[in-house]
């Protein structure tokens, strides 16, 4: 057995044992001798995983997202419900009869049982809603409730918000997922680790700055977060008149610029059914 297959035994054995900052250390040295150490480098990326996800759970202890969906429909009980993100199926599932569902996802793979009656559309949500009127498919004037979990790219996450919002009215809801990043590596544009957010919490400065009008929170939900919008005006167009400046002035911004005041931005409210439930009745 080599040097630095003695290390990389060690390394897991920490891992293993839950020593992860010691682990990641080991791994770091294996990768100084081997930068290209493949079961190295896979290692690192395992436990780099798990440091995020238990800063997450650290930083948002209580109610888990799917339980905070689940809690939305059954408050609301929307007439119809739109989910940008479908992937498995897992959160689209939480819709219950008789409300409507319309799911986008281009690599849609449903595993899970579908509840109610739904329309999945295996397209990109630009190409959904450039070819569709969202009226004639959920055969309903409006959107009651939606959940954008697509690209994790800010420019895409207000495109999609921006198309919602012109099928919404004064009642709608609409829900972000995964604007708020425990680390900075997982905020980044470019994929650099398993839990990523990108840079989609760059759309709560937008609509902090462009659209003071709109209700926002945020509910500090594992793992990532969830924003909620209300007081949707769909004849407004401050967003798509001003689509390019704010990408443009945005692209650039990077999550350390704004780490430190990030909390302060997003609005929190407690991780409580009640608390959100009072604030929604304002």
């Amino acid at each position: 057995m080599t040097g630095i297959d003695q290390a990389l035994q060690n390394a897991l054995q920490l891992a293993n044992s839950d020593q992860l900052d010691s682990a990641r250390q080991a791994c770091q040295q294996i990768l100084l001798l081997s930068p290209q150490h493949a079961d190295a480098l896979n290692l690192l990326q395992q436990i780099e995983f798990r440091l995020h996800m238990t800063a997450a759970q650290q930083r948002f202890p209580g109610r888990l997202y799917l339980e905070w969906l689940e809690w939305f429909h059954l408050v609301r009980q929307p007439t119809t419900y739109l989910e940008i993100g479908v992937e498995t199926g897992n959160s689209i599932r939480l819709a219950k009869p008789p409300t409507k569902v319309i799911g986008i996802d281009p690599e849609f793979n449903i595993v899970y049982t579908q509840q109610t009656w739904n329309k999945l559309f295996r397209e990109t949500s630009n190409d959904f809603f450039a070819t569709h009127d969202l009226r004639e498919v959920m055969q309903a004037d409006a959107i009651d409730l939606a959940f954008i979990d697509g690209l994790h790219t800010f420019d895409q996450t207000l495109t999609d918000f921006i198309n919602v919002e012109r099928y919404s009215d004064e009642n709608s809801l609409t829900i972000f997922h995964d604007i708020f990043p425990v680390s900075p590596i997982t905020a980044s544009r470019e994929r650099k680790s398993v839990l990523w957010l990108g840079d989609t919490w760059k759309v709560i400065l937008i609509l902090r700055q462009y659209r003071p009008d709109l209700q926002l929170f945020t509910i500090p939900t594992y793992p990532s977060g969830l924003a909620v919008v209300a007081n949707l005006d769909c004849h407004s167009t401050i967003l798509s008149d001003c689509y390019a400046e704010i990408v443009e002035k945005f692209m650039a911004l990077t999550f350390e610029e704004h780490q430190a005041s990030f909390e302060s931005q997003l609005n929190l409210v407690p991780n409580d059914f009640q608390a959100v439930e009072k604030i929604l009745k304002r």
